[in-house]
């Protein structure tokens, strides 16, 4: 079953709380790609307070040039290279280009082992990447229909690849198990507002980790104008891309508590808002 690990490290807005860091959330897949989405200020001390060494790290995605989303760049950075290690950065474009030219090892998507990360633009207030993960867990298929098939043949047919079998070419979405789904989606908004064009891109996902600086005690449109989303909003995102999990983060430094974020994020079916430090683990 794959299985995804994520490690709340920071999980507040623009201004720091004692107890809610910058921005910043560890991600490590079945297998074993570890990402950094965002990289706060101070990240490297919630990673290492977590048990995950900073130079284990293969990619770090950062989501805009927001102070609150860079400032532990430079840190991991370093500690990377003193590591012997070339930490390979995910930006926006022009911000990959900015830290391309200071010989950072940047781009603006990758694929590895199965796994796919690429932007979708968001609606800040500068240029935004939410970071869409996918990965191919290949097919699965329908013992009735291959018994009798070479081991070779299952493990084509599994990759997504057609096999001839007795003079006849068999398509794996042929004897895949109906409704079974080769995909797995992760989408990261980072800071943005409602976003109609990012959710036309996207699609769909079976986790949304989603902006939910403000609760209900703010005019949306006021928070829209931030380029920054409500509780509300993102679960009327959830609702349109069909999301088996929604996550909220990026929580202002007003709320004491959490509880009103988690009152309101109840209209959803399946919705959790972490603190700093939670774990929680995701089956695909």
């Amino acid at each position: 079953m794959p299985l995804l690990k994520l490690v709340f490290l920071g999980t507040g807005g623009a201004v720091p709380r004692s107890d809610r860091r910058m921005p910043g959330i560890y991600l490590e897949d079945w297998e074993g790609h570890r990402v950094l989405l965002d990289a706060g200020e101070g990240v490297q001390y919630a990673l290492m307070a977590n048990g995950i060494s900073p130079a284990s790290l293969n990619y770090v995605a950062i989501t805009h040039g927001h102070e609150d989303h860079v400032l532990g760049l430079p840190g991991l950075l370093s500690t990377a290279k003193m590591a012997g290690k070339a930490l390979r950065v995910l930006a926006p474009p022009r911000l990959a280009a900015a830290l391309a030219k200071g010989g950072v090892d940047s781009s603006t998507s990758i694929s590895d082992r199965h796994m796919s990360v690429r932007c979708v633009e968001v609606c800040h207030t500068v240029e935004t990447c939410g970071w869409l993960f996918e990965w191919d867990v290949g097919f699965k298929l329908d013992l009735s229909k291959v018994a009798g098939f070479p081991r070779q043949a299952l493990t084509k047919l599994i990759k997504g690849e057609p096999v001839e079998i007795g003079g006849r070419l068999v398509r794996p979405e042929d004897v895949a198990e109906p409704g079974h789904n080769r995909w797995r989606r992760l989408f990261y908004t980072g800071d943005t507002g409602p976003c109609p064009k990012a959710l036309a891109a996207v699609g769909w996902t079976d986790v949304l980790i989603h902006e939910a600086t403000f609760a209900d005690d703010v005019d949306p449109a006021k928070a829209h104008e931030e380029g920054h989303s409500t509780v509300l909003d993102a679960v009327e995102a959830a609702k349109a891309l069909g999301a088996r999990l929604l996550v909220l983060t990026h929580i202002s430094a007003r709320y004491d508590d959490l509880g009103r974020h988690r009152a309101l994020a109840a209209a959803y079916r399946y919705a959790v808002v972490p603190e700093d430090g939670d774990w929680i683990f995701v089956k695909l």
